[in-house]
This record gives structure tokens, sequence and C-alpha cells, in this order.
């Protein structure tokens, strides 16, 4: 498994791009950042999007990634996340006032964007992946997953506060060679983190006990750009040689 970072922020300020994942070139996991790093022929060669939540910064490049590969691609860009999740994107930014619905463009016969909801629970294939998600900690409905191939498997929080479901997801992956988890406002704002369904660095040491998992590196995404160099800190004392901060040009092979 090929896991390239295209965007590893929880906010845009320049050469500082939001949440998005690129694997195997062809599936991309949340949406933040495509069309700003991607070339055409990396953007058509994307067949698949899995969405961990409808908020913009996981979201907001897949209504230029559609509308650029619309005009020369036949077959449609498969979109996959939970039913909520798909509800939210679907109602809000492909509805014709926000974004033109590419779910009836350039036809409804034919369109070039095709939703594909999970089931509530299980697992299933995607672009020769087996996904298996679990609810996080979020204001909105908002899942993390574990994507795993015969050899590995990797752990990509989404967004969340200090959960349990995603814990349990990632000690069911005997293969989980990599996580992804987010820490998004320092220390201070640990109320704020709370109540926006994020997490600080203290907060991550305890979800780190639950992951229970202390061979497995951990990327650090997410963070707010504006709190950075307080978050660098703040981490660096947690003293884990597990961590490894994102900064959205990272590239891993899984094996």
């Amino acid at each position: 498994m090929h896991i390239r970072v295209l965007g590893s922020f929880g906010s845009r300020i320049p050469g500082i791009h939001t949440s998005s994942l690129l694997l195997n070139k062809t599936l991309l996991v949340d949406a933040g950042t495509i069309t700003s790093v991607l070339g055409q022929d990396e953007q058509m060669a994307i067949e698949d999007v899995l969405l961990t939540h409808a908020h913009l910064d996981h979201t907001v490049d897949l209504a230029f990634l559609v509308d650029n590969i619309m005009p020369i691609r036949k077959k449609p860009l498969r979109v996959w996340g939970p039913q909520p999740v798909l509800a939210d994107l679907h109602e809000h930014l492909f509805n014709n006032a926000t974004w033109p619905d590419f779910t009836r463009l350039p036809s409804r016969e034919a369109p070039i964007l095709e939703l594909y909801p999970l089931p509530e629970t299980g697992s299933c294939e995607i672009a020769g992946l087996t996904v298996r998600w679990a609810r996080t900690a979020h204001p909105v409905h908002t899942v993390g997953y574990c994507l795993q191939d015969a050899n590995a498997g990797f752990l990509y929080s989404g967004d969340t506060s200090v959960t349990e479901e995603l814990w349990t997801l990632a000690r069911e992956c005997p293969q989980l060679k990599l996580a992804f988890i987010e820490t998004s406002f320092p220390d201070r704002l640990a109320d704020l983190a709370r109540i926006s369904g994020h997490l600080t660095p203290s907060m991550l040491a305890g979800e780190l006990v639950k992951l229970g998992r202390p061979e497995v590196p951990v990327g650090i995404f997410h963070m707010k750009p504006q709190f950075l160099d307080e978050l660098r800190t703040e981490l660096a004392a947690l003293n884990d040689p597990r961590l490894q901060i994102l900064y959205g040009d990272e590239e891993f092979q899984l094996c």
C-alpha cells in the first residue's frame, strides 16, 4: 500500500494544505487538497474517494476535481462514505446553489459523480482494499477508517476528540503498520478542542494508551497552522518516538 500525503492541516494559509491522502494513485481518503497539488493526469487517474465527514476542509477540492475531469472523462468518479455524510455532501455542496449537482451532469443517465453509501456495519472492498470504519467524536457524523491490503493495515482517525470505537477497530487490525491521528489544538485550548471534536497533545497521549500498539508509527495531522509552533513543542514533550508530524509532502510504502 502506497500512501501519499497531499494535505495534512486543519486550515489553510499559503503553503499549508487541508486533509487529503492519495492511496495507490487511485483512491483519495478525504478531499481537502487535490487540484492544487496533483496534475491533470494524476487527477484523471483517481477512481474512488472515501470521505470521513462532510466538513469543508475534508471535501472542498472534490468540487474542483469533478469540474476538472468532467469534460474529458467518460466513466464516473465514485464517492464513498456513510449515508449521512453523502447526504450532507449532496445537500450542502452539490446542490446547484453552492456548486453544480454533478450527480446529474453531464446527464442524469451518465453523471460524472456517483455516491456510494457504506453499509451501517461491516466492511467493504474499495479500490482493492478492505475498508472498515468506526464512529468518532465529532459534532457531525464522522468515521475513522482502517484500510487493509494483503500485507498491511493503515488507520486514519479522521476528525475526533476522545473516543473509544476507533481504538477497538485499530486493535482488531492484526497487520496494522501505520496510523494517522489528528491533533488540532494546543493544550491551553483543551475546552475548545472538546467542544469542536478535536484532540490536543495531552489528549492524544491518552488515546495512544487506548490504541495499545507501541510498535506502530503515528503520523500527526489536522494541526491548526496558527498553533503549529505550540503543537510542535507540546508533541515533542510527550517524548514518544512513534510520533511524526505530517506536513503534506510525505510518502509511505507499507508492506
